[in-house]
């Protein structure tokens, strides 16, 4: 998996025109995951977008517009499950048997329904 920090300064860097090493190189790893999305479908298996302090939807990249943005500190709690791929909720368990009860229903009573 593969967290990326969204900030104000991240989509400048990958839009933008790029004027120093780190810019190059986030836009360089910007083009690599976007690459990499494409090719599998335009499906996100691995990418989660973290939005810090001062960085808002609207600065998370296009292509992950789509799926779920954490907020840190607030969503602490719900990354750290994704990154150790525990479901908040455990789903009941499905009896082996189920059953099914049919009961006709008299003209009368579909009135009344």
């Amino acid at each position: 998996m593969i967290i990326i920090a969204i900030s104000p300064k991240y989509k400048t860097d990958i839009e933008g025109s790029v004027v120093d090493n780190h810019g190059l190189h986030a836009k360089y790893v910007h083009s690599m995951m976007q690459t990499e999305y494409i090719q599998q479908g335009s499906l996100n298996f691995r990418f989660i977008p973290v939005l810090f302090l001062g960085a808002s939807q609207t600065h998370v990249p296009c292509w992950l517009q789509n799926t779920r943005v954490y907020r840190w500190p607030q969503d602490t709690e719900d990354l750290l499950l994704r990154l150790l791929r525990v479901e908040r909720y455990i789903p009941p368990p499905v009896p082996v048997e189920l059953t099914l009860i049919i009961r006709p229903v008299n003209s009368s009573a579909a009135a009344t329904l």
